[in-house]
């Protein structure tokens, strides 16, 4: 509910139109999978494995984010952490290769 409002650049307020259809539509869908998946804990793994594909999206934007003095001001990443963000974020991209490769 609260990205789906986010997309329509309003607070979330569950009483909100946008939200409740957010909200709705996300356990409309799970409820729609579940139906289908006749093994739950296949359907959690799964589940986590698509979770992890979105994981290096959100890494590298909170990356970019954190190192830009436009967004963080004073508090902006320092060279080290930049360093170490990167190599985490490659790491974890390179695991979710794997992870794919490995499912074909």
């Amino acid at each position: 509910g609260s990205i789906f409002a986010g997309l329509f650049e309003e607070p979330y307020d569950i009483k909100e139109k946008n939200t409740k259809i957010g909200v709705i539509i996300t356990i409309l869908t799970a409820l729609a999978i579940i139906f289908f998946i006749s093994d739950p804990f296949k359907g959690l793994v799964y589940s986590q494995m698509l979770l992890s594909v979105q994981l290096p999206i959100t890494i590298f934007t909170q990356i970019y984010l954190t190192s830009s003095k436009k967004v963080m001001g004073e508090y902006k990443n320092t060279t080290i952490e930049n360093i170490i963000l990167w190599l985490v974020a490659g790491i974890v991209t390179v695991l979710n290769i794997i992870l794919l490769i490995s499912l074909f």
